[in-house]
């Protein structure tokens, strides 16, 4: 009798250990994808950030460039500030001089836009982040609206 309670004994642990070790890689995994997720929405953040401070410093209205707008250009004191999607990627470029500054990857779609208010003009810049699984619940869509400095303004 007290050989098969133990062979019990021993299945039932080592039932409950194989579903407490599937709980903490599924734990895990969550996790990991928490963490990445952080990353791209830290990283869109500062991109966005960015955008705007140099948007505030434009000096004559931004102009859009290159094929469906994918360059957006910011007229500034010491030179253009270029912005650019390209290959699932968000460049930055500080003067025509200047190499390209790699600012943000996993881009799905990044555009810009402008929207004439009664006073001003405001400035969209929208980017979409890739997603890691094929299904998600919430697209990772990011809007950022901005107002050039005194470009376009009476």
């Amino acid at each position: 009798m007290m050989l098969v309670e133990c062979l019990i004994y021993l299945a039932i642990s080592s039932i409950l250990v194989s579903l407490g070790i599937a709980l903490y890689l599924r734990c895990l995994d969550s996790a990991t994808n928490f963490g990445r997720n952080a990353d791209d929405i830290a990283g869109a953040l500062s991109v966005g950030e960015r955008w705007r401070a140099d948007l505030r410093d434009a000096t004559a209205m931004p102009q859009f460039l290159g094929v469906d707008s994918t360059e957006f250009i910011i007229p500034q004191a010491k030179g253009n500030v270029i912005y650019r999607f390209a290959n699932g990627m968000i460049w930055r470029r500080q003067a025509s001089d200047a190499g390209w500054a790699h600012l943000l990857d996993r881009v799905a779609s990044a555009t810009w836009n402008s929207e004439s208010r009664t006073h001003v003009t405001a400035w969209h810049l929208d980017i979409e982040m890739k997603t890691r699984k094929p299904h998600v619940r919430v697209r990772p869509l990011f809007s950022f609206i901005g107002v050039a400095g005194r470009a376009d303004r009476p």
